[in-house]
């Protein structure tokens, strides 16, 4: 025998003809971040593209022409960092560019090769790509099919690395934002 109050729960938990049910599999996750944050394609898609353009307002990386120029290569940084550059900005190659096409995963490991042979000075030019990942800016050019070769990794560091990352995700990170406080502190 069903009550009142159960037919108004019954009623209620059902959707009608123009609302889809929410369930946690009706967003296709592409990305999730160790706060558990989940990104579906165009939210990574966003993300990537904002994070961009922020490292460029904040190391001021644009030209006084706001013509950006990069060296001529077929390497996936460079092919992804053109194609979200020229949604804003006009962009053509040169064999003396003035921005780089570093990433977060090629300055963590220039870092820790620095470290191991002792020198903890590190000093590196920022790039647009900065703060985001091998990984990030695989995925980013997967979604948008942008073909390119990716990096080449140190197979020793990346090894080392590896053990690292299962406890620390944020690894590549902190390795920038520790060579960076080093290098604030030596100045000073």
């Amino acid at each position: 025998m069903v009550n009142n109050s159960q037919v108004a729960r019954i009623k209620s938990a059902k959707t009608t003809k123009n609302q889809k049910p929410k369930t946690k599999n009706s967003r296709s996750v592409v990305w999730k971040f160790t706060n558990q944050r989940e990104l579906n394609k165009s939210e990574f898609i966003n993300y990537v593209e904002r994070k961009v353009f922020r490292t460029i307002r904040k190391f001021n990386l644009l030209p006084k022409n706001k013509v950006i120029t990069l060296k001529k290569s077929n390497d996936i940084n460079t092919q992804v960092l053109k194609q979200i550059l020229e949604t804003k900005f006009q962009v053509g190659y040169i064999t003396k560019p003035n921005t780089l096409t570093s990433n977060l995963s090629s300055e963590a490991e220039d870092i820790f090769k620095n470290i191991i042979k002792g020198n903890f000075n590190h000093k590196s030019k920022p790039s647009p790509l900065l703060y985001l990942s091998d990984k990030e800016i695989e995925l980013y050019a997967k979604l948008k099919n942008i073909k390119g070769t990716p990096r080449k990794q140190d197979n020793s560091i990346q090894t080392l690395f590896n053990k690292f990352l299962k406890k620390n995700q944020d690894l590549e990170l902190n390795i920038l934002k520790a060579s960076n406080q080093i290098n604030e502190k030596t100045n000073n």
